[in-house]
């Protein structure tokens, strides 16, 4: 079969690769998209370790098993991946989704849907709650801003370098306001749109905006922090911690059942509330260029369709 393979020193390129077999607790599964997101970048660099053997690229996708049934998967069994035409993956990581949904956005919202639920489920939004979303241009910060409005949030404010991307949140409804980070003193703009404060944050970037936010809350905020594209470190005054909650929330290492209540909660929001991301889509015939295109781009969840 025609598959992408990484090689030893971390290079892409489509070549032939022998097929998965059938075998006993995993499904054999036709790829009919798949997703590309940081962490296969993050592998291929060998920030997990070194790449000892070539492998097959791309832990999640969609697909039709053998009688027909669309599927999602979320972690291909190694060395396969789902930037190929045929995967292998553990029976209990492949889910069935509403047919109204397409590939793209079913991916797009699998395990970045995931980072953004779990932890706003988690802080508990009440109504009329003002929340920031930190890193809001990329998918997890879109599902986030959505997600919050469904969840009752009166006041919702994306923040994230790009300022005619946080416009175009604003315009689309996601967001009722917008801070671009990076362009002067974050903490005070950030306090100027918090409405008197806010009370849930979700991080996804960490670092200095994480410090920034923190301090434009208010007695009784939750900051859930899932990310570190700004810095792995804050620091904090324990003023800065008074009558706040700050928590590091991991999501993709969670038990399989608990990941695929997330996913199937997340596809009855798609169907009935329509919740949405953006997806960049590249033919699998020119996956290097999605692959590139990953690389330069954190703005949205690239897909690689058969």
């Amino acid at each position: 079969m025609k598959a992408a393979i990484i090689a030893s020193d971390g290079s892409f390129a489509l070549a032939e690769h022998a097929a998965p077999a059938p075998a006993d607790g995993f499904a054999l599964i036709d790829v009919r998209a798949a997703g590309i997101g940081p962490t296969d970048l993050m592998r291929a660099k060998g920030f997990f370790g070194p790449v000892t053997s070539p492998y097959v690229p791309g832990g999640e996708g969609t697909g039709t098993l053998e009688d027909g049934t669309r599927v999602y998967f979320g972690h291909s069994a190694a060395p396969f991946g789902a930037i190929a035409e045929k995967t292998l993956a553990p029976i209990a990581e492949v889910w069935p989704f509403p047919p109204q949904l397409s590939d793209d956005q079913v991916i797009g919202l699998a395990i970045s849907g995931t980072g953004a639920l779990l932890p706003l489920e988690e802080a508990q939004i009440r109504s009329g709650d003002n929340v920031l979303v930190l890193g809001a241009t990329g998918p997890v910060g879109q599902i986030a801003l959505q997600l919050a409005k469904l969840f009752g949030a009166g006041h919702v404010v994306a923040a994230a370098r790009n300022a005619d991307q946080l416009a175009g949140l604003v315009k689309r409804g996601w967001a009722d306001n917008f801070v671009q980070l990076g362009t002067g003193d974050d903490e005070a703009a950030l306090k100027e749109a918090a409405h008197g404060g806010f009370d849930v944050v979700l991080d996804v970037i960490y670092g200095p905006p994480a410090e920034a936010a923190m301090r434009a809350t208010r007695p009784g905020a939750r900051m859930m922090s899932i990310g570190v594209q700004a810095g792995p470190t804050v620091t904090l005054s324990l003023r800065d911690l008074v009558f706040r909650s700050h928590i590091g929330v991991g999501t993709g290492q969670r038990p399989a059942v608990e990941r695929r209540a997330a996913f199937d909660r997340l596809m009855t929001l798609a169907v009935e509330k329509g919740l949405a991301v953006d997806t960049a889509i590249h033919e699998f015939d020119r996956a290097d260029e999605a692959w590139a295109a990953q690389a330069g781009s954190p703005y949205a969840k690239i897909i690689i369709k058969h």
